[in-house]
């Protein structure tokens, strides 16, 4: 009877050894580390219904004044700096009355992570982090504090300080509604901000009040920040802040979401594929109906971007052919016409432009309609080409060389051009000579780009200038000096206050049109830059080249010159390569897209 007991004993219990090692091996294969596993005392098929109560309310507990902090802020230094620059951007960005609230908070828990910093022995990056973000505060209080701070060199000197030693033993009260710290708490619990949220959970009392209620004002040392009137200006503050209008909340929000990083754009990528001619460059109609390329054996191709294929219209004469006297010997002049107009029942996927007699540079449709298209020729012409009869109906001649680049006015009144015999010219459809010629770059005139108000023009140069030209006087009234190569691209901010430009030198500048100066200068680019587009409210660039990827930039996002000596720029925002295709063509379309077009290597 024994032996039979024992032996069941023994076989239930391998049977729980088979069943808890073959969990262990399925936990092992999904990649869960042991303290991940359940432990045996969770294997109970049974648990009481308070023990799974208490664990349930224990798990679910996460307020300010029970969560433990269990990280030591001893061991990497730039990570305090960077949630300590993450806090302070979120509350001075912070909505009303979020703001005045959270402001009290900024410099406790900044004298906190300095004192922790100094104490783990990390002298010089606690120095950094002082000289840092010690501007931000200037109230006599606070400057008298930070002259202390200044002052200590070792934790020794830190815990014989009668200021610090205070300071510590003396707990910040924070005042605000369960509104705020729920708003601060989001924050804190989400992303990468435990150390923040530790000197938080220890150093930082937390009192919530009611709205518009008054506080009290307990006993605090001196040298602490939240002074007796910083507190009572809550109840000043918040209250008429939430006695806004709903329109002025509403006009509050959009600016605050106006302020925040731009979002990234949907990118529309088009390769040419297989261009033994030797693709030149690329642009896409406004309307976003047509695609044209331009290549270096003078042809011209256009494809429609719709599912339709692409009509020929009826014409008068083909100017693509020359008829001789001969041509008349089988044939009347009304079955030349008869034969040449057949085309027009043959529809296809692409229409051929033939008429340069040389490599063409650049082609760009009108601004209004994909039915008329501009392009530039090394034979130094200008041609304005009908796509409904698919034929070239003007020729425009004024330069005595290669023509690099034109750009049209966003009224289709005007046109520039510029040249490699270092001039640009102004042009208008119904004059086949050019209105103006603005003369001072000293080489190639690469680039051109309309002002958005029309009144002026911008040309970058080989001379490694940029110069920005009024239209009417023809002079010079900006004269940009930086770039150390030639500038091959241009791009205008659509609100008209800022100018991009970039080429050889593989660096992106942006430009105040107010000042003549630099705002920024983008690193990142490994080879040069052909292409540069603003989006719709002027806060974000994309510029793509001959590295084989599109970057974007936030221009709006504040720089401090410790952030910017690394290889890349900080206001880059993505890099997105392709598929080893130099990048020709970038244009924002409506609903943040990015229409890029390059051919593959």
């Amino acid at each position: 009877m024994y032996g039979l007991l024992f032996t069941q004993r023994v076989m239930k219990r391998s049977k729980n050894d088979h069943i808890r090692s073959t969990i262990s091996r399925y936990f092992k294969r999904r990649q869960f580390t042991e303290s991940e596993m359940p432990s045996r005392k969770d294997l109970r098929r049974e648990q009481p219904v308070r023990d799974l109560s208490v664990r349930r309310r224990t798990q679910s507990r996460t307020s300010v004044n029970n969560t433990l902090a269990l990280s030591s802020i001893s061991g990497d230094t730039t990570a305090c700096d960077q949630q300590f620059t993450r806090i302070k951007m979120f509350i001075t960005t912070a909505v009303s009355p979020y703001n005045a609230e959270l402001q009290p908070l900024l410099f406790p828990m900044f004298a906190h992570v300095f004192l922790e910093m100094l104490c783990d022995g990390h002298k010089v990056p606690a120095q950094k982090f002082h000289d840092r973000h010690s501007e931000a505060f200037q109230d006599e209080k606070h400057r008298n504090f930070l002259k202390v701070l200044k002052k200590l060199e070792t934790k020794s000197d830190a815990m014989t300080s009668k200021e610090v030693i205070e300071f510590r033993e003396n707990r910040h009260v924070l005042n605000v509604t369960q509104e705020t710290l729920d708003y601060l708490m989001r924050h804190l619990k989400t992303g990468d901000n435990a150390i923040m949220l530790q000197v938080f959970n220890q150093h930082i009392k937390t009192n919530v009040i009611q709205a518009g209620c008054s506080v009290e004002i307990d006993s605090v040392p001196e040298v602490l920040e939240d002074s007796k009137e910083e507190v009572q200006s809550i109840e000043a503050v918040a209250a008429p802040e939430r006695e806004r209008t709903l329109e002025e909340e509403l006009a509050a929000a959009i600016k605050a979401v106006r302020d925040l990083p731009p979002c990234l754009p949907s990118i529309c990528f088009f390769t040419f594929m297989n261009t033994y001619q030797g693709l030149c460059s690329a642009t896409i109609s406004q309307d976003k109906r047509k695609l044209s390329g331009c290549f270096e054996d003078s042809s011209i191709s256009v494809w429609n971007l719709e599912p339709d294929m692409i009509k020929r219209s009826p014409a008068d004469c083909d100017v693509s052919k020359v008829v001789l006297a001969v041509d008349y010997l089988h044939c009347t002049e009304e079955e030349i016409k008869e034969k040449m107009n057949q085309r027009v029942n043959h529809s296809t996927e692409t229409a051929r432009l033939f008429g340069h007699r040389g490599p063409v540079y650049k082609t760009r449709f009108l601004t209004e309609s994909s039915s008329y298209l501009l392009s530039c020729s090394e034979d130094t012409t200008v041609r304005l080409w009908d796509m409904q009869s698919q034929t070239n109906a003007v020729i425009y001649k004024g330069h005595s060389s290669a023509v690099w680049d034109m750009n049209v006015c966003s009224t289709n009144i005007w046109f520039a051009s510029c040249s490699h015999d270092s001039t640009a010219k102004l042009w208008t459809f119904d004059r086949t000579y050019p209105l103006r010629s603005y003369i001072g770059h000293t080489m190639d005139v690469d680039c051109v780009e309309f002002h958005p108000n029309n009144n002026y023009i911008a040309t970058g140069s080989a001379d490694k200038t940029v110069r920005f030209w009024s239209l009417s006087e023809g002079r010079t009234v900006r004269l940009l000096q930086g770039h150390r190569g030639s500038v091959l691209a241009l791009a205008f901010s659509p609100d008209g206050k800022l100018l991009a430009s970039a080429g050889e030198d593989r660096r992106v500048r942006v430009w105040d049109l107010g000042t003549g100066h630099v705002v920024k200068d983008l690193r990142g680019h490994s080879d040069t830059v052909y292409s540069l587009a603003f989006n719709e409210n002027s806060s974000l660039l994309a510029s793509g080249g001959g590295d084989s990827c599109i970057r974007l930039w936030d221009i709006k996002k504040a720089v401090e010159s410790h952030q910017s000596e690394s290889h890349s720029s900080p206001e880059l925002l993505g890099a997105f390569p392709t598929k080893s295709a130099l990048i020709s063509y970038l244009s924002f379309s409506p609903f943040n897209v990015l229409l890029a077009a390059g051919a593959s290597s």
